[in-house]
């Protein structure tokens, strides 16, 4: 079973790189996760990583995903229990 919320997701397709939008479950309201798989990335406080195209996962406010444009309108966090 998993614990993540899917809000958008796209899968790779065509060489095109994939990306999951979710939040996690047991995690604070205010947070979700964009997930790039298939991006080359450039960290800049470590330099630049001269790597292939691998995956990238980011751990956004609410309010900077919302910002960007990643979540829909009226989009809530699903309802489970937490423990």
């Amino acid at each position: 079973m998993s614990s993540k919320d899917h809000i958008r997701y796209q899968a790779k397709e065509g060489g095109q790189p994939g990306w999951d939008l979710y939040a996690e479950i047991f995690e604070p309201e205010d947070v979700v996760y964009l997930e790039l798989d298939g991006v080359a990335a450039e960290v800049t406080m470590l330099g630049n990583l001269e790597r292939g195209p691998g995956t990238v996962l980011l751990r956004l406010p609410v309010a900077t995903a919302k910002q960007l444009g990643l979540v829909p309108p009226g989009w809530k966090k699903s309802s489970w229990d937490r423990e």
